[in-house]
């Protein structure tokens, strides 16, 4: 009987410490889009990115992370610019694909840096990709991840908006930054 509590204990623990803890974003994450065109850069913001995660954590540090996964609402995305917003909206085709997301697949860890591969879906157009980012554990159990990943809107058949009738037009690439504050 006694060996049998002691496996099931064994079991238990291994399931715990392959399930992960449950993290959400919290207020003060925030994704920024960031692009050129031929007047002036420029940027968009949203703090309205719908964040889930599930991390395997070792006191305060991240040991991985098992899941995660990003649904940002285009239209939250601002520049201060109504007209770009409009624009931008238009280019990202909010009607038909209102949200961008990212699901992540896979992760490898190195110290503090970690490489994130998944699907990121625009416009309703999906990409495997890999992302580059950085975990730090904050004072108060949070954790913070960092990084930025640049695409071309063209491989999201995306057309680069344009304004003034043609007479500006951004450029092709866009660099996704992202600094998101988890809390479980």
């Amino acid at each position: 009987m006694k060996k049998m509590i002691t496996i099931a204990a064994l079991i238990f623990l291994t399931v715990a410490a392959t399930t992960g803890q449950p993290f959400k974003a919290v207020e003060g994450s925030k994704i920024t889009v960031s692009g050129t065109s031929t007047m002036h850069d420029w940027t968009m913001e949203s703090e309205a990115a719908k964040i889930e995660a599930s991390l395997n954590m070792n006191g305060q540090q991240v040991e991985s992370v098992q899941s995660l996964k990003m649904t940002l609402p285009v239209t939250t995305l601002k520049s201060g610019k109504g007209g770009m917003d409009d624009n931008a909206y238009k280019a990202l085709k909010s009607k038909d694909f209102p949200q961008i997301i990212f699901d992540l697949k896979s992760t490898t860890k190195s110290g503090t840096g970690v490489e994130a591969k998944g699907t990121l879906t625009i416009a309703g157009t999906a990409k495997e990709i890999s992302v580059a980012g950085k975990t730090e554990s904050m004072p108060n159990g949070e954790v913070k991840l960092t990084g930025s990943y640049t695409l071309n809107m063209k491989d999201y058949k995306v057309d680069p908006p344009s304004f003034m009738f043609g007479t500006v037009n951004t450029g092709e690439e866009v660099t996704i930054s992202y600094e998101i504050i988890l809390s479980n």
